[in-house]
């Protein structure tokens, strides 16, 4: 994403799964920057899922981006932690486990700011980045992503293309609408209606849990704390972005030091 997207920006490439500690850290020094942290279901939901639940469990401010198409891209295709039971891999083999859904692991970690979008459904995507931007705290955007590499042939109707020239994004509030995605497998998105409350935790939870019986992905804002307090609110930081105070300010002296050790004795 820093190479084709933000290459007139700054980005910052993180190990595999631990771009929520860099962010964290990053935004325990300088509070003033916007925090936007892209991860795949992969590296989110296998090897960096501590990092993942901890982020959320602490509302640090930050956009996280997750472009989830059920495979891990870098290695060739084989499934991620997301991929539906039942799904075949480009080489045809099938996924006997259950998912992970980054949705329901934010809304049981307390997450104060969940989403989930369409790639393919720029309407409704970019409005709820704009949205989780703007929300102070973590805010998590599932987005479903079909597999423009491993799947993505001329013919294939799997592919990106395929799926643009033949299946109408522009549905309705509240209706839903059959996508094919990698693997041969249909998608069927349902955005949430006109009357739905995103800010009842527990009403949200079932919900989600009744459209997920029915085969379906609910899409759009799905949950939103009203009073939420990001991590550095919670810990009474100073106001003051730490990279701007002097030193004598982060490093008082020894006396100081002495005096704050004394009152623990």
């Amino acid at each position: 994403t820093t190479a084709y997207f933000l290459n007139q920006a700054h980005g910052f490439n993180s190990v595999h799964g631990r771009m929520p500690s860099i962010a964290t850290g990053a935004n325990a020094a300088n509070r003033d920057l916007i925090y936007v942290g892209i991860s795949g279901d992969g590296d989110s939901l296998s090897i960096g899922l501590g990092q993942l639940c901890h982020a959320i469990r602490r509302n640090i401010n930050m956009l996280y981006i997750i472009e989830n198409n059920g495979v891990y891209g870098l290695t060739k295709g084989q499934f991620s932690a997301s991929a539906d039971v039942g799904s075949l891999s480009k080489r045809g083999d099938r996924n006997p486990l259950a998912p992970m859904d980054p949705v329901a692991l934010a809304l049981g970690m307390g997450g104060t700011f969940v989403a989930r979008s369409f790639s393919g459904d720029k309407p409704q995507l970019v409005p709820i980045l704009k949205a989780g931007l703007a929300h102070p705290g973590f805010a998590l955007v599932d987005v479903i992503s079909p597999c423009v590499t491993f799947n993505d042939h001329q013919g294939s109707t799997k592919s990106y293309l395929f799926t643009r020239q033949h299946h109408e994004t522009e549905y309705g509030e509240g209706r839903t609408i059959d996508v094919t995605v990698h693997g041969g497998g249909v998608v069927r998105f349902r955005k949430v209606p006109e009357e739905y409350d995103p800010t009842d935790r527990d009403a949200v939870t079932a919900y989600l849990g009744e459209r997920h019986q029915e085969g379906e992905i609910v899409t759009g804002l799905l949950f939103l704390e009203p009073e939420s307090s990001d991590y550095l609110a919670l810990k009474k930081t100073v106001a003051t972005p730490l990279v701007d105070l002097p030193f004598e300010d982060l490093c008082p002296g020894r006396e100081q030091l002495a005096e704050l050790m004394n009152e623990f004795r």
